[in-house]
């Protein structure tokens, strides 16, 4: 065989014919492994220091005279069949066991003539039957309520229709913008028939649609109950209430239409005067596009504008809450460049009250410990940077400390979040949207759920949007829904016990 010198090492090889590159070694070499070594090439194991395992110890020390190694025989490639054979099993008796593997596989999989039908039949997406019930992972307990957790994670795992309708919360779920990933995330949180333990999930939207999801998903063995109203709804199914003519609607994934828009809307809307009736327990919002559902009657930044007119609140809070960080905000859905006129004394001190008043009764904390930022970068630096801290926001602090309050700052935005300083704190006050809902949504964006404060009912929704890039690809995770159900459902069970354990007190 040829050997290339080494002063020709990088020099390519032309056949003198017709110049074109050819490689000079035989036809037989060319279809096999070459195991001769080139001059002036050093197989990595063989270089002078190069690291060799001590099979002892584990550790990999300096081998300081490589030659002394022994050379690993090299085979050839056409004996490593034969080696087989002779050093582990014969290939026909690998067959034939391979052979006899699967026939044991298949005779496992012959049904119990002592099962029911649906018990014996295969199914390909391993999802379980509609009389068992699909465990729940287990729910963080910072963010539910001792009567939820028992619900949840000790008791057994039963079918819905065990649970009597006393211990079960109605719960609202309006549909949000039909093209985006909400009927999907939907469909997955209430696809764990054990969360109809603890309430009965009302959907707002159109059984057409859904059922289009369904069959996406791959959920068709999954029954939804239609109702025309909140009266006829079962407590042992999911409900669907269609909410507007939908046989000549189709669905358009990952894409802006205004019919869609105005679907979100006719949902929203239903599901809130059930809301303002009593008839839900509370209200999870999926998300909606801002810009389609924009109409003569609805003319509002987002969900939490409409509902503060709806049931006719002057203020609210925009509260993000997660198992490891609540985040409120001062000013909301607003231009930035409107934010520093909005920064007033009187304001910081009522969005303080609904956070306090809001973690004590929503949530259980009797004494809230509050971390407030500041609204300039380094939180001002004693007036250098702005004056906002030092004349607005540190004497409000100064005053609530004095009555009792357990109310800290002003802090800089970020060295709060990047120190974890959060996490000695029950909630965080930020001056404005993107200065607060940017750090959660960091932190906690697959857990995080938008629950409105200061409401006289219970609203949460997941704290992501439509995604319209992932709509209709089954790719949307819905861990997010799943924790505004639950923080819907232990919010409203704290809310009324706190309302109990004041009317008691008054007596």
């Amino acid at each position: 065989m040829e050997q290339r010198q080494p002063n020709e090492s990088n020099q390519p090889r032309t056949n003198p014919s017709n110049g074109s590159k050819s490689d000079a070694r035989p036809a037989e070499a060319q279809s096999q492994p070459s195991t001769e070594q080139r001059p002036g090439h050093q197989h990595p194991n063989n270089r002078q220091g190069a690291p060799s395992r001590d099979n002892r110890s584990g550790n990999n020390t300096p081998d300081t005279d490589p030659t002394n190694r022994p050379e690993r025989p090299q085979k050839p490639v056409q004996n490593q069949r034969e080696n087989r054979q002779q050093n582990g099993r014969p290939d026909d008796q690998r067959q034939k066991n391979q052979q006899n593997q699967r026939e044991n596989r298949h005779e496992n999989r012959q049904p119990n003539p002592n099962q029911r039908p649906n018990e014996a039949r295969q199914r390909d997406d391993n999802r379980p039957s509609r009389e068992q019930a699909l465990p729940l992972p287990r729910v963080q307990e910072s963010l539910l309520g001792e009567a939820t957790l028992r619900d949840l994670n000790n008791q057994p795992n039963q079918p819905a229709e065990h649970t009597s309708r006393e211990e079960r919360l109605v719960i609202g779920i309006s549909l949000g913008d039909y093209n985006g990933i909400g009927p999907e995330v939907i469909l997955k949180a209430l696809q764990y028939n054990r969360l109809q333990k603890i309430c009965t999930p009302v959907i707002y939207g159109s059984m057409r649609i859904l059922n289009r999801y369904r069959n996406l998903l791959n959920f068709k063995d999954w029954n939804l109950n239609g109702a025309q109203s909140i009266g006829q709804i079962s407590h042992k199914l999911t409900n669907v209430i269609t909410c507007w003519p939908d046989q000549n609607q189709d669905i358009q994934p990952g894409h802006v239409t205004p019919e869609a828009g105005q679907a979100a809307f006719v949902c929203l809307q239903r599901a809130v005067d059930d809301l303002k009736a009593g008839k839900l327990d509370a209200l999870v919002t999926a998300p909606i596009n801002k810009y389609n559902i924009q109409s003569e009657e609805f003319k509002f930044p987002g969900h939490t504008e409409y509902l503060a007119q709806e049931f006719d609140v002057q203020d609210n809070l925009m509260f993000m809450v997660s198992g490891t960080l609540r985040v409120g905000v001062v000013t909301g859905h607003i231009p930035l460049g409107r934010v520093r006129q909005n920064i007033t004394r009187d304001r910081i001190a009522q969005k303080l009250a609904l956070m306090m008043k809001s973690l004590r009764q929503d949530f259980g904390i009797d004494r809230p410990r509050i971390a407030v930022l500041g609204l300039n970068p380094h939180a001002g630096e004693e007036g250098l940077l702005g004056n906002e801290e030092q004349e607005i926001i540190k004497p409000l602090l100064a005053d609530l400390l004095d009555k009792g309050e357990l109310v800290f700052g002003p802090y800089p935005a970020d060295g709060f979040f990047g120190t974890r300083a959060y996490k000695h704190f029950d909630a965080v006050l930020a001056m404005y949207h993107d200065q607060g809902l940017i750090p959660f949504k960091a932190i906690a964006f697959e857990e995080g759920v938008n629950f409105t404060a200061g409401m006289p009912a219970v609203r949460t929704s997941p704290d992501h949007g439509t995604a319209y890039d992932i709509a209709g690809k089954n790719l949307a995770d819905e861990t997010s829904m799943l924790q505004a159900i639950y923080t819907a459902i232990d919010v409203a069970r704290h809310r009324k016990e706190f309302i109990e354990l004041e009317e008691g007190a008054l007596k």
